[in-house]
């Protein structure tokens, strides 16, 4: 079943009403009415929720007796963190991931080698990085939910400069892990890659240390504060 919004407003309509702890004496009527869809609508997507195990009920003459199920609870746990998570303005946060490794372009490499970079992660993250970066892939809303923290948090900011001729952009940073190893998460100012794709840099050789190839999923835990 997929969980549609009026699927989500019923179960939040459940829970209010005491679904919760308990069994609440409800009638298709009334929540129809305060979800705003039709009493047919709301009898069918009760139906649909039982039978899915969001929910447990009993019929008699007046009415219904509904309590949400554990699975039911879990769900709106859930969505309730989520929520937490987007307007909740307290740091420090801890977002947590599974990502999947995947190649580069091999850029990384020649950038974590350049001496004005090196010098700033040093100063700023407390470590020289190994030259190259681990590129992960998050599933499509994670990486929503992670651009949209980048963007709301200032981060560690290595500024752009001038070298040999070129210029090159700043890079915005948070504090990270990759499967317990520290490092951090790198967000250039000019970039490749799409909004699921993040850089991870460390002092030592992840892949190697992880014994990583492309496909493999590792935890991803980045720190704002």
């Amino acid at each position: 079943m997929r969980m549609r919004g009026v699927d989500l407003m019923l179960l939040i309509a459940l829970a209010r009403r005491g679904g919760v702890y308990a069994h609440a004496i409800v009638t298709t009527h009334d929540l129809g009415k305060e979800i705003g869809v039709s009493q047919q609508t709301a009898s069918r997507k009760l139906r649909e929720l039982e039978k899915e195990g969001y929910l447990i009920r009993e019929t008699f003459l007046k009415g219904q007796r509904i309590r949400l199920s554990s699975k039911g609870i879990k769900l709106l746990k859930k969505v309730y963190t989520d929520l937490k998570e987007v307007f909740d303005e307290s740091f420090p946060f801890i977002f947590k991931t599974k990502a999947k490794v995947v190649s580069g372009l091999g850029e990384g490499k020649y950038y974590m080698q350049i001496p004005a970079y090196q010098r700033q992660f040093e100063k700023k993250l407390g470590f020289i990085p190994f030259p190259g970066t681990l590129n992960l892939r998050l599933y499509e809303r994670e990486g929503l939910r992670l651009r949209y923290y980048v963007e709301k948090h200032r981060g560690i900011e290595i500024r752009g400069f001038s070298y040999d001729e070129r210029t090159f952009g700043g890079v915005k940073c948070f504090r990270a892990e990759v499967d317990g190893i520290g490092g951090a998460v790198i967000f250039p100012e000019r970039s490749h890659h799409g909004f699921d794709v993040v850089e991870f840099i460390s002092k030592v050789h992840v892949k190697k240390e992880k014994n990583l190839k492309d496909g493999d999923e590792v935890w991803l835990k980045i720190i704002f504060i």
